[in-house]
Formats: C-alpha cells, structure tokens, sequence
C-alpha cells in the first residue's frame, strides 16, 4: 500500500478522522483531523496496512491506493 504525507484515515473504533503529517523515526505520523483531539498516532507501514485490511481504519476517497 502507498502512503503518503496528506493521506485520511477514518477510524471506524473511536469514529475520528486521522491525517498522515509526515514521519518520525520512519514511522508515520498521523494527526488527528478534529479540532478538539490533539492526540497524534503513530504507526509502522505494516501496522497502517493491518488497520486497514481488517477495516478498524477506512481510507478516505482520493487518497493514493
């Protein structure tokens, strides 16, 4: 899966909107898009892959594939 800094993802667990902001220790870095969450995540490429094959995160249309 190609990720990229710009890229959503919806978490369908806690029902919040996460954008990638760039990486960190060759992790990325996701910020969450809600105002009122200033809870950043941070994940492996493996792990973002994981989250989505199993549909716990949604990537949002646009987004590269």
């Amino acid at each position: 899966m190609r990720i990229q800094k710009g890229d959503r993802f919806y978490a369908t667990y806690s029902k919040q909107t996460y954008q990638i902001a760039g990486k960190w220790g060759g992790n990325w870095v996701l910020a969450p898009v809600d105002q009122d969450n200033n809870d950043c995540l941070i994940y492996m490429n493996e792990e973002i892959e994981e989250m989505v094959n199993s549909r716990k995160w949604l990537r949002e249309a646009g987004c590269g594939k």
